[in-house]
């Protein structure tokens, strides 16, 4: 699946297995296939998630929202990374 990271100035795009995000409302581990929802991210909180290869990685997010489809989780951030 696709995860998009897109800021003021910036976009980058990863090709990922999963991806877990961090909410008011608590963790969300994103696969393929998800049920479409849009969600606010707490803030200054980091994503995680899993590279095609298996490596795990981090982006640090100050605020944002995600909007998740069946097959990518874009995450829109007020500023850049």
């Amino acid at each position: 699946m696709l995860l998009s990271i897109i800021g003021i100035n910036q976009k980058e795009e990863i090709k990922v297995n999963w991806v877990e995000l961090q909410t008011k409302a608590g963790n969300f581990i994103i696969q393929p296939e998800h049920a479409p929802t849009i969600l606010e991210l707490e803030t200054n909180t980091q994503v995680r998630f899993c590279l095609e290869n298996g490596k795990q990685q981090k982006k640090h997010i100050p605020a944002g929202i995600a909007h998740i489809t069946r097959t990518s989780t874009t995450i829109l951030i007020d500023n850049n990374l």
